[in-house]
């Protein structure tokens, strides 16, 4: 069982390295992350995507195919 303090100092210790790579992440990197993350687990068109990210569809095609 995972006590209070536990998960308070896995947060503690989890948190800064997402916020790391959040911060060090690229506009590309983000987009790609987003178009995969909405087309798999949403289940979005790469034209609902691409609306819904303001990028082209050629664009999204591309960022789900090199993913």
């Amino acid at each position: 069982m995972i006590t209070t303090t536990t998960a308070a100092f896995l947060v503690l210790l989890i948190l800064p390295v997402v916020l790391l790579l959040h911060l060090t992440e690229s506009p590309q990197q983000r987009q790609t992350r987003q178009a995969k993350r909405l087309s798999r687990h949403y289940g979005l068109s790469q034209r609902q995507i691409s609306q819904r990210l303001g990028i082209s569809q050629s664009t999204v095609s591309r960022r789900i195919a090199h993913a």
